[in-house]
């Protein structure tokens, strides 16, 4: 039986000779001999099961945990525990997944007012998207923590230029409402908290002097922390240029 000294096996399995100790003080990884002089030896068949410990730690299982797995001598029982933490690592590859999304927008949100600045009208061509609308509600505060990175206020009726609903870009196939693709003009307005409710009005004329857009009106929020506004908010007006645009 070819025996390996406790460095050569924590080198093969890049950990350290503390971890080592400790995991045999845990039981869950003991050396196959400990001789007289008490060296320790391990097979190399037991790196599998320090990879198997390792495994387990990535995502997210305590030492107890661990060792309550290696318990189990039921292999279906193995299995479940083992579906559970798939099922774990996939939802987290979403949440991550998510934040990814939000960096990127924020990034291309962040280069695009840098650009263009406030109140200079532009103009661009939007993909199809999602949206979850939430019946307007006076009192509701949007926040990304609850609403996620985009969302704002919608005006549905340019005839009644107010909010009639709230909004939240959501994944494919969670959404109620669908913002069609085409060209839209925007701009961004830098306001106080008074100035959310009364701009709407002038940014929809100044949006209608621009070219013919159709309804509904965007009124979408920026993250004003990101750009670091601590005493107003930037607000993005858009709306989609119609049949003439």
């Amino acid at each position: 039986m070819d025996l390996l000294s406790t460095g050569a096996f924590a080198n093969m399995c890049n950990v350290t000779k503390k971890t080592l100790y400790f995991y045999e003080k845990k039981g869950l990884l003991k050396p196959a001999v400990v001789k007289d002089n008490g060296y320790r030896y391990y097979r190399i068949e037991q790196v599998d099961q320090m990879a198997t410990i390792r495994l387990l730690e990535i995502l997210g299982s305590s030492l107890d945990e661990v060792g309550d797995f290696f318990q189990l001598d039921d292999l279906a029982k193995r299995s479940r525990y083992l579906q559970e933490k798939e099922d774990a690592v996939k939802r987290q590859m979403r949440q991550l997944g998510r934040i990814r999304d939000s960096l990127n927008f924020y990034q291309d949100r962040l280069q695009d007012f840098v650009n263009l600045g406030t109140s200079k009208i532009a103009e661009e061509e939007l993909d199809e998207e999602e949206l979850e609308l939430i019946k307007f509600q006076h009192g509701v505060a949007l926040t990304p923590i609850t609403y996620g990175p985009r969302y704002g206020g919608m005006v549905g009726d340019f005839e009644k230029p107010v909010i009639t609903s709230f909004f939240k870009v959501v994944p494919k196939g969670e959404g109620n409402c669908i913002k069609p693709s085409g060209h839209y003009l925007y701009f961004y307005e830098e306001v106080d908290n008074d100035g959310v409710a009364s701009g709407i009005v002038p940014a929809l004329a100044k949006l209608q002097a621009a070219g013919p857009v159709v309804a509904p009106l965007f009124q979408e929020d920026f993250s004003s922390s990101v750009l670091g506004r601590s005493g107003s908010i930037v607000i993005k007006y858009s709306a989609r240029l119609g049949e003439e645009g």
